[in-house]
């Protein structure tokens, strides 16, 4: 360990991955960076998960266990037990390169208005099997943190173990506070990071994101917490871009609002599939409440033909590609926001 360089907390919540925690755990502690601790918050798993993360207590890795399921609050907890300069929130089932620390932390050194940085992911399924991923954008960058502020009103760019942080921009921002359902507070939190300080973007790899059905993003679609949860976020980045004068975000506003539509169209395709007819209404109803404009859909259109047949429409469903291609590889390779500086070898930036 030098203690010479930068503290960064890697901050690893839990609630019943024990299936995938010891390659979680192991991959943190195999960082090439030298200067870390790994802390283990366990949120009451009704598995082995405690007994999984202390056999890695002889490495320093630090394990404690909520009394309660604290869900989303969990997050805020581990900022509180950690003190990392810079930080990262590792998922339970989703593992780190070793090299992924020791790059994030050489760009914050030579740029400190960089607030967060993310680099690129794979998707991976509990049986090992990857899913590789176009990176999002065509280059490494750091850019102004203002003009990606609509990009993550409209998409998901990063998971957040995909992410450094620099502490002190996430305690300016007010972190964790806001609660918000697991595929949301990760958007929530690049847009008001965004806010106040420039980020970069790794397009290497360095990142595996575990898919598979007791996923939280999963679950919060089984129990229509998402899309309202994704509805107040949008209207709270609406004001937060009004209040800090950026255009860019209240222009994009009804597009961001046409794509939550279509996400719930999507899930309610899901739902279909899981013979869950009343929850796929509901979505339905919600994305036209979302955005009037969608009842022009094919997608839509097709939704309602199947809910108003009678018996079952799994069969039907399966065939529109639903959960399955929720999380499929999307071709993807987009110019870098506006203003941004490219980021060579060693994360030195230049025009």
């Amino acid at each position: 360990m030098n203690n010479r360089e930068p503290l960064v907390s890697i901050m690893i919540p839990n609630r019943n991955h024990s299936a995938f925690l010891g390659q979680c755990i192991e991959s943190a502690l195999n960082q090439t960076y030298g200067h870390t601790e790994i802390m283990v918050l366990d949120n009451c798993s009704a598995d082995n998960s405690l007994e999984v993360a202390s056999r890695y207590a002889k490495d320093g890795v630090r394990v404690c266990r909520n009394p309660k399921n604290i869900m989303n609050a969990s997050y805020r907890v581990l900022t509180l037990l950690t003190k990392g300069v810079y930080m990262t929130l590792l998922c339970a089932d989703d593992f780190i390169k070793p090299t992924f620390v020791e790059k994030c932390v050489n760009i914050f050194e030579q740029h400190h208005d960089v607030g967060y940085v993310h680099c690129e992911r794979n998707y991976i399924d509990p049986d090992g099997n990857v899913t590789e991923l176009d990176p999002f954008y065509s280059c490494s960058f750091i850019a102004p943190g203002h003009s990606a502020l609509p990009i993550y009103m409209l998409t998901d760019v990063a998971q957040p173990s995909q992410c450094v942080m620099r502490r002190s921009i996430f305690e300016q921002m007010y972190g964790y506070e806001t609660e918000f359902d697991h595929a949301n507070a990760d958007k929530d939190l690049w847009f008001r990071l965004s806010l106040v300080s420039n980020y970069a973007y790794l397009r290497e790899k360095l990142a595996f994101i575990r898919i598979h059905p007791s996923r939280e993003t999963i679950t919060s679609f089984r129990n229509f917490y998402h899309p309202l949860a994704m509805y107040l976020t949008l209207d709270n980045q609406a004001k937060l871009g009004a209040l800090g004068g950026h255009r860019n975000v209240l222009e994009r506003l009804p597009a961001a609002y046409r794509k939550l539509a279509s996400e719930s169209v999507k899930i309610a395709f899901f739902c279909l599939e899981e013979n869950n007819r009343p929850l796929a209404k509901q979505y339905g109803l919600f994305a036209r409440i979302a955005s009037g404009d969608i009842v022009k859909d094919a997608q839509y259109i097709k939704l309602q033909e199947l809910l108003e047949k009678d018996g079952g429409s799994s069969e039907c469903a399966s065939r529109q590609g639903t959960q399955s291609d929720m999380f499929l590889s999307r071709k993807r390779s987009y110019d870098p926001p506006e203003g941004f500086k490219v980021i060579g070898e060693g994360g030195h930036a230049h025009s």
